[in-house]
């Protein structure tokens, strides 16, 4: 008898042993299954590389799927605004600006909009009207009228003056404009954020000493800098 129970203890141990083996060999089965279906498209190179598969997995779907949806919707908020590029503002952020304190008003809209676009640290192309006059004219052309600062462009668009960007600010879409625009990582290395340089050439003054045809000396104005002996920076301007 008790022979007999020893040899039943073995026999339920055995099928114990061999149900967990088969349902191991099913599950290892399952993953050889779904990998040699990811890869059975793969096209291989005569170099041996992969060129490509054309069974995507779901999370590569997914990842694809999402980055469309940010694509098309960063496209719906850009149709929102007006198709005004201002020179070199493609693929940049403009603001036209000024450093004039004479009107209270305009100078604290400008420091709010300067104070946003470095709270989310882009790279942006900071035009003062006060510092040149071809950047007022500049301004004007673009909107058709005699506007005043600050106005901001994103990537050839017209997003606003301060109202509008702060309000797009607080909605979060200022955040979704932006995306993809260069960060912030140091000053300009050429004029440390200042965004003009002092024209080598008349040294600041705007003007130089030439001689006429009587050998007499005269004054004339410099071509290489603006009324105010400034010349913009090439880096960041």
């Amino acid at each position: 008898m008790k022979g007999m129970k020893e040899r039943l203890a073995k026999k339920i141990k055995l099928i114990t042993i061999v149900a967990t083996l088969k349902q191991g060999l099913v599950i290892h089965k399952s993953n050889i299954d779904r990998t040699i279906h990811h890869l059975r498209d793969e096209i291989v190179l005569e170099s041996g590389q992969i060129k490509g598969c054309v069974t995507p997995t779901l999370l590569e779907i997914e990842d694809v799927e999402e980055q469309e949806h940010n694509l098309e919707e960063e496209k719906g908020i850009f149709l929102e605004f007006e198709e005004i590029c201002p020179p070199g503002g493609e693929d940049s952020v403009v603001f036209y600006t000024t450093g004039l304190r004479g009107v209270r008003k305009t100078f604290e809209a400008c420091r709010r909009v300067r104070f946003l676009l470095e709270n989310h640290r882009v790279m942006y192309r900071e035009r003062d009207v006060s510092m040149d006059s071809e950047f007022r004219e500049e301004m004007w052309s673009l909107l058709g009228r005699k506007v005043t600062s600050p106005r901001l462009f994103i990537r050839g668009r017209y997003i606003g003056g301060a109202e509008e960007v702060v309000a797009l600010n607080e909605n979060g879409k200022l955040k979704k404009l932006l995306e993809g625009i260069s960060l912030v990582h140091s000053p300009c290395e050429c004029c440390e954020n200042e965004r003009f340089l002092i024209c080598s050439n008349c040294h600041g003054s705007s003007r130089l000493i030439i001689e006429d045809h009587h050998d007499e000396e005269m004054w004339t104005r410099c071509r290489e800098c603006n009324e105010n002996g400034l010349v913009k920076c090439p880096l960041c301007s």
